[in-house]
């Protein structure tokens, strides 16, 4: 395994699901994260700050940012995919259906 490469092997379920809806729909916090998927908003939280800490996700960094196409004030953390999370999705042939 090389240096850059990311830890895939220690990726769960919803950690799968959250990296595919950030690659799918941009940027969001863990408040809306957690209302999409129905699932404890303490949790989504960890798993962010877990996926952060392993390279997957990074901070949307500012005041303001583009959200889906929208100008939105950022009053929570926002993360994104990382450009290495992005080339994997982009080479994969994987289905984006959610399930």
């Amino acid at each position: 395994m090389s240096k850059t490469s990311l830890p895939w092997e220690k990726l769960d379920h919803k950690d799968w699901e959250i990296l595919k809806d950030l690659y799918k729909d941009g940027a969001d916090c863990a408040k809306f994260i957690a209302r999409r998927f129905g699932w404890d908003l303490k949790e989504t939280i960890e798993k962010l700050k877990k996926l952060e800490k392993e390279k997957f996700l990074k901070r949307v960094k500012g005041r303001f940012a583009i959200i889906r196409g929208k100008l939105k004030h950022m009053n929570h953390t926002y993360y994104e995919v990382t450009r290495e999370v992005k080339l994997y999705f982009r080479r994969s042939k994987y289905s984006f259906k959610r399930s």
